[in-house]
């Protein structure tokens, strides 16, 4: 039986979408645009699903604006709002962002725009103080990730949102990663703009949602219909906002229990594997679970095994039915090292040594235990057979962090 700890990947369909999509599938439900009867009680059923995703986040349901994913509510974010620019030509974001904003940031530099890309301290953290110092004028847009994807640090958005308002730009917060994981309240935060992706949550893949301020101006995705407050024409994904909808409402519903679960869980992960393995480092902050600010995401653990490439170390423990990965999904096939982890200061030997493992609603006690045992197997037979030219990462004394500190 396979062990999956890759929900920062995508989350395993929760049961209550699975029994949403079995209803759904039934009911032959029509084009929500159409004005039959069939039509209305489509149409009612998006509504539904549209409200049920503006309380996750403390939204007005009429400011949820459904995509087919994270990648394109980022884009329609950051082009959405560039197209709409005359004058400010500056648009401001971290180093370590998803590829779905990076992507879009190296096409609006090709365009004209002054793209600045701040970078992180050792843990990942992207300091208020830079951000304000990066505006001026000429801003347009800051593009966030509230927490990052390969190694879980949460930035303090909130504290980058009154300089951002004062320089009248706008602010757009990537949640793909914290959404359902962290409470969100798009008003604490001061936003403008705000990211969902539905597998993420529990959902299919091919649904999300962008949150956009009432006021905000976005030139549309695609042309067409008058859909999605004209912002993205042609009949909607009705099945996707209805699943999307339903993982929003049951992440809602389980969010504070979920999150010490998962935090014990990580933390018992972290520690078996401590000792086990000599020298195993956390990257990124550690699992503060007892904080009240709290700094990541605890379901997110980020590892440098000593002595080994982290491409082999996946594929053996994959061979073992322990599912993992090497960072961000999108940049999973890539044999480069994690720009994210060069980024925080890591050597290319270490990047290539290091695991994403994410846990989520679907990972037991028992998953956990039956994981750390095989990853310690595993390791100790990977670097046994690893040639003697991979064994190079070496972590400096300064900047080594044991691991037991790590999980307090």
């Amino acid at each position: 039986m396979r062990i999956y700890l890759d929900h920062n990947a995508g989350a395993p369909l929760r049961p209550e979408v699975r029994a949403a999509i079995a209803r759904f599938s039934e009911a032959d439900e029509a084009n929500p645009a159409a004005v039959h009867r069939g039509g209305q009680r489509a149409r009612r059923a998006l509504e539904e699903a549209r409200a049920r995703v503006a309380r996750l986040i403390g939204a007005a349901p009429r400011e949820i604006v459904f995509t087919s994913g994270g990648t394109e509510s980022n884009n329609l974010a950051l082009r959405g709002v560039a197209e709409t620019q005359t004058k400010r030509r500056r648009i401001v974001s971290s180093a370590i962002e998803h590829s779905s904003i990076l992507a879009p940031l190296e096409y609006l530099a090709g365009r004209g725009f002054e793209t600045i890309r701040i970078v992180p301290d050792r843990d990942g953290r992207i300091a208020p103080a830079a951000v304000a110092a990066a505006l001026d004028a000429d801003t347009a847009l800051v593009t966030m990730g509230l927490a990052n994807a390969e190694v879980g640090t949460i930035q303090d958005v909130a504290a980058m949102a009154e300089p951002i308002a004062r320089a009248g730009a706008l602010f757009h917060i990537d949640a793909a990663q914290a959404a359902g994981r962290i409470p969100i309240r798009v008003d604490d935060l001061r936003c403008d703009l705000l990211t969902i992706s539905g597998h993420k949550l529990g959902a299919p893949a091919g649904i999300g949602a962008l949150y956009v301020r009432a006021a905000v101006a976005l030139a549309p995705a695609m042309l067409g219909g008058p859909q999605e407050a004209g912002m993205r024409g042609g009949t909607p994904n009705l099945l996707g906002a209805v699943a999307l909808g339903v993982a929003a409402e049951a992440a809602a519903a389980h969010l504070d229990g979920e999150s010490v679960r998962v935090a014990a869980l990580a933390a018992r992960l972290l520690e078996r594997l401590g000792a086990a393995i000599p020298d195993l480092r956390l990257n990124g902050p550690g699992l503060d679970s007892e904080s009240s600010a709290p700094q990541k995401i605890a379901n997110t653990l980020n590892l440098t095994f000593p002595g080994v490439l982290g491409e082999s170390m996946l594929i053996a423990l994959d061979l073992e039915g322990v599912e993992v990965s090497m960072g961000s999904a999108c940049a999973a096939g890539a044999v480069e090292p994690s720009h994210v982890l060069l980024a925080m200061g890591l050597g290319r030997d270490e990047a290539r040594s290091s695991l994403r493992l994410s846990l989520g609603w679907s990972t037991t006690a028992d998953e956990i235990e039956r994981a750390a045992e095989t990853i310690a197997r595993v390791w100790r037979r990977v670097r046994a057979a690893e040639p003697t030219t991979t064994r190079t990462t070496t972590v400096a004394p300064a900047k080594r962090a044991a691991v037991s500190e790590a999980a307090r």
